[in-house]
């Protein structure tokens, strides 16, 4: 009898506590949830004021199929790369020349003497001509290589997948690494929640990593000694908001930072120092009748002399050129 009422209290509770999981599991499906009150509503931050804006937008390269994962600016010239070809546009109105690669490339970096196609976990240099020199000993499975950066004799890969730059000499050789950490307060490691990690080398020569979760941006030296920093966690235009944001930089002839973000898309000019100087290109030109909490990719840029700026729309696959508003 004992038995019998002891399986029948045990039945009871196994009741209640299967009732109470359907219950929470009805009321949580994504069609009966009630709002989010701490959802992030970006759409407010959409619009900017007119007389931040110092660019216009006054032309458009249609990309095709070429399905385009990075541009690079080098002597008058756009390079664009595709998953296993590049496009070199003349900017004085010559043919484009589309040139054949190895597949899988994410990224790209061009000087005077080489070009450089990073791809998940290898890089790979060419000649001018296209001429494939050589293929670099690939890094170890949780390589994603997602930028490069080159300086006379040192090629700097950015590795997200182990939150480091790999420094290559320009013959495939290892000669360090570094994670951005540093003995004070401030080198707190690269912080990359996703493939969202890119890096510059200014026309100073110096060397500028983005540490995306941190929403700024590293000075460091050719060994990768931390030297300053900037960030911003903001969400107002001066700002950076979100995850992983900048995703990408590039840097005009005075120095100053060209910044694009991924989510709420926009391009922003910054001083050296941070100090927000100017936007290129407000979020309503990246609309596309999104929403601005949908995920949508940050342009890669890039800049001529002239400060001409090159926005390459992942959305559109379209190069997107933005130039300076002449004042009076």
């Amino acid at each position: 009898m004992k038995k019998r009422g002891l399986t029948i209290v045990i039945l009871v509770i196994l009741t209640v506590i299967i009732g109470v999981i359907v219950v929470d599991f009805l009321s949580n499906r994504p069609d009966r949830r009630g709002d989010n009150p701490y959802a992030l509503e970006v759409d407010q931050y959409k619009e900017v004021d007119p007389e931040l804006i110092s660019y216009k937008e006054t032309r458009k390269f249609d990309l095709g199929l070429l399905i385009a994962t990075d541009i690079t600016y080098f002597d008058h010239k756009l390079y664009v790369s595709g998953n296993s070809s590049m496009v070199v546009l003349p900017l004085d109105g010559s043919p484009a020349d589309m040139l054949e690669i190895i597949p899988g490339a994410t990224c790209l970096e061009v000087d005077d003497r080489n070009i450089f196609i990073g791809t998940r976990n290898h890089v790979a240099k060419y000649d001018h001509s296209g001429e494939l020199l050589q293929e670099w000993t690939a890094l170890d499975e949780r390589t994603v290589i997602t930028n490069l950066a080159v300086k006379e004799d040192h090629v700097y890969v950015a590795d997200a997948g182990n939150r480091r730059i790999v420094i290559f000499n320009r013959e495939g050789e290892i000669t360090g690494e570094f994670e951005g950490k540093a003995e004070t307060e401030a080198g707190h490691g690269f912080i990359i929640p996703s493939a969202n990690f890119d890096l510059v080398v200014n026309g100073y020569g110096e060397l500028w990593v983005v540490n995306p979760a941190k929403h700024a941006l590293e000075n460091y030296s050719d060994d990768g000694r931390l030297r300053g920093y900037w960030q911003n966690s903001s969400m107002e235009i001066d700002g950076f908001l979100g995850c992983c944001n900048p995703a990408r930089i590039t840097t005009l002839a005075d120095g100053s930072f060209v910044t694009s973000e991924k989510g709420l898309v926009r391009i922003k000019i910054h001083d050296q120092s941070g100090k927000l100087v100017s936007v290129v290109a407000p979020p309503a030109l990246f609309d596309n009748g999104r929403s601005a909490n949908d995920e949508t990719k940050a342009p890669a840029v890039c800049a001529d002399e002239k400060d001409v700026i090159y926005a390459l729309d992942f959305e559109t696959d379209m190069i997107r050129v933005f130039e300076p508003i002449e004042t009076e």
